[in-house]
């Protein structure tokens, strides 16, 4: 005789809830790659148009953007999508392009303070433009990095990480979608 145990308890999300899990996920990571595209349009703007006295403003503006909103959008952002995955049949390590879009929300995250906040913090100290052309340089990786986190949930490739019965691994099934 064969005992099985019980089926693990999942966390699902109601429609509702669900939905607007997701609808907050959407805005907040519009709102990450806007705020991170006035992050690469502000360094550019001080290089094309020289320094000046508008240039501690604008390092003032980017260090308001970079270090007090990005970061609530870009938590947000992976939260909402943590939630979602655990509440949705889609999982947080069951596709790869989850896995992927997790990975590269991480990466401009550790990018942001490990990088971004440091060059920032060198232009407002010494006034000048040298780093300048790092900071842009940074903020076109994270543009990258966020489309292609956009690209890879509209278009969702790659299939599962793992197999479940009746649908191999790779194979594109949506979840709860029979083939």
């Amino acid at each position: 005789m064969t005992v099985r145990s019980p089926a693990p308890v999942r966390f699902r999300l109601a429609r509702p809830a669900r939905s607007g899990v997701r609808s907050a996920h959407v805005v907040l990571g519009i709102g990450w790659t806007g705020l991170a595209l006035v992050m690469l349009a502000l360094p550019v703007a001080l290089l094309l148009g020289g320094t000046g006295p508008h240039s501690t403003f604008v390092l003032d503006v980017m260090a308001v953007v970079g270090e007090g909103m990005i970061p609530f959008f870009a938590v947000g952002t992976v939260l909402t999508g943590v939630v979602a995955g655990l509440g949705t049949p889609w999982g947080v390590f069951r596709y790869r392009w989850v896995v992927a879009k997790t990975v590269l929300a991480l990466a401009v995250i550790a990018s942001s303070v490990a990088v971004s906040t440091r060059l920032l913090a060198t232009a407002q100290a010494a006034g000048g433009t040298d780093v300048l052309w790092w900071l842009a340089g940074v903020s076109v990786a994270h543009q990258v990095a966020l489309i292609a986190s956009t690209v890879l949930s509209v278009e969702k490739p790659g299939g599962r990480l793992t197999g479940r019965s009746g649908v191999p691994a790779g194979s594109g099934a949506r979840p709860g979608r029979p083939r």
